[in-house]
């Protein structure tokens, strides 16, 4: 299965800040090479009955007299420019940019204004799509899909269409062929996953509600209950000489095991939470103590992430049986660590 562990995904943000250049230059590399990412191509611009001529070449960065550069341009056999294209990953659409991309198809006959974006951001930026395009010319709207959106200007032969990343690259892996080919699909396959990972989900008016915060403050007094009320208390967590160092991850704090030499991070870790799920609440373990993580996940049966330990909250119960149980799982990673723990 791909996913965004490949080399592009870990260079690309790391040499430049362009990552969306990046990623369309490489979608054009990749379209140029192979015939057959082509066909994919135009097999999604034709969905529908829409009566396009083949997009034969693309080029990227093609700047207008007035001044506009879509990311992308697809010409046909005849040189004629049928296909726009504006790549997004987290970058917002400026004002006005849909609208003026419609006006640069001054020939006659199909063309199609083509976004590509992360699968998460699909219904906000269309409905931005849609708005600034109608400002001009009417849409009407074409049977879509939940990774691919289409609307036809009325009195005009033009679509507008919007794409996710992943949709778009796993048609094309499917008819690539090429072994070469498929690789490159793969690796920008992987950029575009990492990215879609980190783009900007929409706030859901549920998220606003005082249950999340209550929540958020509920977490903080379960790692304080946890260290103070149980650990410090019954002798087999110490804290003495040790702050409550602030993260940038969430809140936590360093702790000791009776008869452990080195520190441990118990709290909430955002970070691990929206990469890993399931759980707010992690235990790191680090040092000579990581030749440890094997046995703790086993102990746990739990997947360690890293020096990351998942600690999972019971759900559906009263607060003192979520302590308890928080409390006996970070004594199980205790033991294997070799604590002294009371009887």
């Amino acid at each position: 299965m791909v996913d965004n562990t490949t080399l592009m995904a870990y260079l690309v943000p790391r040499l430049t800040r362009q990552v969306e250049n990046a990623a369309t230059d490489a979608l054009s590399y990749i379209l140029n090479r192979s015939t057959r990412s082509l066909q994919a191509l135009n097999d999604l611009l034709r969905e529908g009955g829409f009566d396009v001529e083949s997009i034969a070449r693309v080029e990227t960065q093609v700047t207008y007299e007035d001044g506009s550069r879509p990311d992308m341009v697809g010409y046909d056999k005849d040189n004629v420019k049928r296909l726009l294209v504006e790549a997004k990953f987290w970058a917002s659409l400026l004002e006005g940019q849909a609208s003026g991309y419609v006006q640069q198809f001054d020939q006659l006959g199909p063309s199609v204004l083509l976004f590509i974006s992360p699968e998460v951001r699909i219904p906000t930026l269309w409905s931005e799509i849609k708005r600034q395009i109608e400002q001009q010319s009417r849409l009407e709207p074409i049977d879509s899909s939940q990774e691919v959106r289409r609307a036809k200007m009325v009195g005009a032969e033009r679509h507008v269409m919007l794409v996710s990343w992943v949709q778009l690259l796993d048609r094309m892996d499917a008819l690539a062929g090429d072994d070469g080919v498929k690789s490159d699909i793969r690796q920008l396959r992987g950029l575009a996953q990492g990215q879609d990972e980190e783009a900007f989900l929409p706030i859901h008016s549920e998220e606003l509600s005082p249950s999340l915060g209550r929540r958020l403050v509920w977490y903080k007094q379960l790692v304080d209950d946890v260290i103070d009320s149980r650990g410090v208390s019954e002798k087999w967590m110490d804290v003495q000489g040790v702050r409550a160092t602030p993260q940038w991850y969430g809140y936590g704090r360093y702790v000791r095991f009776s008869g452990v030499e080195g520190y441990f991070w118990f709290g909430v870790n955002h970070e691990q939470w929206a990469e890993h799920g399931d759980t707010p609440l992690w235990l790191s373990v680090g040092g000579r103590i990581q030749i440890c993580m094997e046995d703790i996940g086993k102990e746990l049966n739990v997947q360690v992430q890293d020096c990351w330990v998942p600690i999972h909250p019971k759900v559906g119960v009263e607060y003192a049986e979520v302590l308890n149980d928080v409390v006996s799982q970070i004594k199980i990673i205790a033991k294997v660590v070799g604590a002294h723990l009371p009887d």
